[in-house]
């Protein structure tokens, strides 16, 4: 009979399951977090790990030769253990695999049926394919790119469409025969970059093959089906996000600094029509607008002596 250790469940319902040596507990692992679960049903005593050794001959007979391999003293030998740790780590292996399929399978799906999914894809490289898995899956709505990385963990970014200024796609030679590529898009500011590689790749070590968008200020959705679509699809939705955030940028711009208004008419643009007297609304705070005023120069809206002028004209009024 098998001696007392953590053996495969012959249930199927766990990983692991633990033998006492006499008969199965209900002591449970599964990628070695241990529970409790009874057994509902008998199941019959592991089968050792190595042969028993013979009966002792009749008196006066020859005794037989040990058998070929067979373990000295009747002891498991360090190979057949190796061979047992081993098995039980492909086991957790497949198993481990399995769930990450179904999760991402179960994240697909609901991408799919969300109303403000425009396109969602995924990785197709050929280490992480070959396991039926992708490393990074990709999805667009109306004003955002959102990446979803990982695969001894998750991590979710996004990137505001608005902050796209150039789009690209780049294929090596094995790609174009399979109409896979690279979506490369260049940023404003690589700020508002996504790092999708790194602590979450499959070996631990960051991918040299996809671009640190962190340190160059592009994103890339690597190894992607069909990637002129994709660039069909983004161009429109980058067009558009580009326009809005210029026009409310504009409008900031404007609030804080109401003489641009008078300037922009006396170059042809035209005046608003005088508004009807309003009551004297509170004094704006001071800290407040000195604030925005910085936040303006910090996008980039103001210049630096934009800046000092207003915050001159504003601490001596």
């Amino acid at each position: 009979m098998a001696d007392a250790s953590w053996l495969p469940d012959p249930s199927g319902a766990h990983e692991l399951r633990y033998w006492d040596g006499a008969a199965w507990t209900e002591h449970v692992s599964d990628q070695g977090t241990t529970g409790q679960e009874p057994l509902t049903a008998p199941f019959p005593p592991p089968a050792p790990a190595f042969a028993p050794p013979p009966p002792p001959a009749p008196f006066g007979a020859s005794a037989a030769a040990p058998a070929a391999g067979a373990p000295a003293g009747g002891k498991v030998s360090w190979k057949d253990r190796l061979k047992q740790v081993a098995d039980q780590g492909k086991a957790m292996a497949d198993q481990g695999k399995q769930k990450l399929v179904e999760q991402q399978s179960k994240r697909t799906e609901q991408w799919a049926n969300d109303p403000n999914t425009l396109w969602f894809g995924e990785s197709k490289s050929v280490a992480t394919s070959a396991m039926g898995v992708s490393k990074a899956r990709y999805r667009v709505t109306r004003d955002r790119v959102w990446i979803e990385s990982g695969l001894l963990g998750t991590k979710t970014e996004s990137v505001p469409l608005w902050s796209v200024k150039d789009i690209d796609v780049r294929q090596a030679v094995w790609q174009r025969d399979k109409d896979i590529g690279d979506v490369v898009l260049t940023l404003d500011d690589a700020a508002y970059a996504a790092n999708p590689t790194g602590m979450f790749d499959l070996d631990g070590m960051a991918d040299h093959g996809s671009t640190h968008g962190t340190t160059t200020g592009q994103v890339v959705l690597d190894n992607i089906e069909n990637p002129y679509g994709v660039v069909d699809i983004l161009t429109p939705l980058i067009s558009e996000a580009r326009n809005k955030k210029t026009i409310e940028r504009q409008s900031q711009y404007l609030h804080v600094n109401p003489g641009m208004a008078a300037a922009g008419a006396a170059f042809g643009a035209p005046a608003a029509p005088p508004a009807a007297p309003a009551p004297a609304a509170p004094q704006v705070d001071l800290v407040d607008q000195l604030r925005r005023l910085g936040e303006l120069r910090d996008a980039g809206i103001l210049t630096e002596d934009e800046f000092a002028a207003q915050k001159a004209k504003l601490l001596s009024s």
